[in-house]
């Protein structure tokens, strides 16, 4: 009977906890924020994982270019790497690239809430890697990758 009250506790007490942050479900790499320039960015290192990423570049003006999810993220940034559109912002300082490895469930809200507070410039594209932005997929605060900030103006 006892074990039957501790499951019960269990259950309980999984209503009653607070979930867990998206700050803690996003993780952005690399961590020490020293991000890489996707045109030289070895892709192999990131098959077969699922999650988020961002390009940017740093230019004369600052601009967020995409961001984004797949459910394999080497195959995203190999194909993302071999666009002559993004390819050309390598002459702006770029494009750079930050990802997490995050679960496909909440990534749509999570990209978003990403989409609508940084209006990348190249959002508009598409691309066969990415996954789809459901329409009644709901905004996920997200955070953004270390030492990186909202640019405004675009």
């Amino acid at each position: 009977m006892n074990d039957k009250a501790r499951g019960f506790l269990k259950r309980i007490a999984g209503a009653v906890i607070a979930p867990q942050s998206m700050d803690a479900l996003v993780v952005w790499q690399p961590a020490a924020g020293h991000y890489p320039r996707l045109l030289s960015f070895e892709a192999r290192a990131l098959s077969g994982r699922a999650g988020l990423y961002l390009l940017w570049h740093l230019g004369v003006r600052p601009q967020w270019l995409r961001a984004g999810f797949s459910n394999d993220l080497g195959a995203a940034v190999a194909q993302l790497a071999g666009d002559p559109e993004l390819a050309a912002f390598a002459a702006h300082d770029g494009p750079f690239l930050a990802w997490s490895f995050c679960p496909p469930a909440p990534a749509p809200g999570l990209v978003k809430d990403l989409i609508n507070r940084l209006h990348p410039v190249l959002q508009d594209r598409a691309f066969s890697c990415d996954g789809t932005l459901p329409p009644e997929a709901s905004m996920v605060p997200c955070p953004l990758p270390a030492g990186t900030k909202e640019i405004g103006g675009h």
